[in-house]
């Protein structure tokens, strides 16, 4: 019976500091994945800002040039080349005053059948070239570049500082060059996007850079009038700092990681110390388990406990390119203190009655002799 009631106080206890230590992990998960992913998050918050205020600029400018000429300067600043493109004129990169009395620089083009453009479409090219310099110039702090692109394979953009001065665009990109990349039908497309929302590409390498990890995701914007599609503002982020910075500073016994949209791995940091005795356990929470838990819950921040009682896994939703920023917990840790508190317990009630049990018979022989 001392046992039986010992290993009851026991268990009791345990399973209460299991819970009780299990709410106060999820307590603080929730707090840290918040502060985590608010600053992943606040990177595509930004580029939501500059988009937004391209599009405004750009609708601005484009009402101003709705009944203005516009041959002579769009034929002085993208003249037509040798092989039926437009180009920017050099000077526009390397720095010049218009005659407005501006300063331009940094910005380079490339117009797709540009000697073919009819009034309509030249008007909104130079929207789109007045809106990403200014633009582009006020946000040059946050954002290395900002540009304007249509659907029918022209490009403008304001990018003073990239490494390849923008040659590509200005001189090398063959005529046929298809700027349209295979996700801007999923972007773009009014029954995938009906809200015109900001949306942002998976990762890939950088075009212009020859070697490296360097890896961005270019986020865009449609601008529409009615029905039709007038381009799409966007800026290319690049994302290898970010995503080293995602894994640092894990949780206690815990590591980061960010998926992309599709639930691949965009990066992870070192696996916490495993007790080999769970190593079991512990390698059947693979990638895809992981994501299994976090897309069965409609929450877009939360933590969940994996079925074998494990893992706690909290994760956080970034809007813009659909990621999501996960930290695993390994839970032996927990488990392990409230099993030792369970033992104490255990080891401290079986004590107790089995004094009781050692004193008895003393009671038992004393008791009588003090009634005669």
């Amino acid at each position: 019976m001392s046992f039986l009631l010992a290993g009851l106080a026991g268990f009791t206890c345990d399973r209460i500091l299991d819970r009780r230590l299990e709410a106060a992990q999820v307590e603080h998960l929730n707090a840290y994945i918040r502060v985590r992913a608010e600053r992943e998050q606040q990177i595509f918050e930004d580029a939501r800002r500059l988009t937004h205020a391209a599009e405004e600029t750009f609708r601005r400018r484009l009402d101003v040039l709705q009944n203005q000429a516009v041959d002579a300067e769009f034929d002085r600043l993208f003249p037509v080349m040798a092989d039926g493109t437009r180009r920017s004129a050099p000077e526009l990169f390397d720095g010049m005053i218009p005659a407005d009395g501006d300063y331009v620089f940094g910005v380079g083009a490339f117009l797709a059948d540009g000697a073919a453009m009819t009034d309509a479409e030249k008007r909104r090219y130079l929207a789109g070239f007045h809106t990403v310099r200014s633009v582009g110039e006020a946000f040059l702090g946050q954002f290395a570049n900002l540009y304007y692109f249509t659907p029918d394979r022209r490009l403008v953009m304001f990018a003073p500082h990239r490494e390849d001065r923008l040659l590509f665009y200005r001189s090398e990109a063959p005529a046929d060059f298809e700027l349209r990349g295979d996700e801007d039908a999923v972007l773009f497309d009014l029954a995938s996007n009906p809200d015109n929302a900001m949306q942002c590409t998976r990762l890939s390498r950088l075009v212009y850079a020859n070697g490296g990890e360097r890896a961005a995701s270019a986020c865009r914007l449609p601008v529409r009038s009615g029905g039709e599609l007038l381009g799409a503002f966007g800026t290319s982020i690049s994302m290898t700092e970010t995503l080293a910075a995602a894994l640092e500073r894990p949780p206690l016994n815990g590591m980061n990681m960010l998926f992309d949209r599709d639930g691949n791995i965009l990066s992870r940091g070192p696996q916490p110390a495993i007790d080999p005795a769970q190593q079991h356990a512990r390698s059947a929470l693979d990638p895809d388990a992981i994501m299994d838990m976090v897309r069965r819950d409609s929450r877009s921040v939360g933590a969940v406990r994996s079925p074998d009682g494990s893992w706690m896994v909290a994760f956080s939703r970034i809007d813009g390119p659909a990621w999501y920023f996960v930290s695993v917990v390994d839970l032996a840790s927990v488990q392990h203190t409230s099993r030792y508190r369970g033992q104490i317990v255990f080891l401290l009630v079986l004590a107790a009655m089995l004094g009781v049990l050692a004193i008895r018979p003393l009671l038992d022989r004393a008791l009588p002799a003090q009634e005669a």
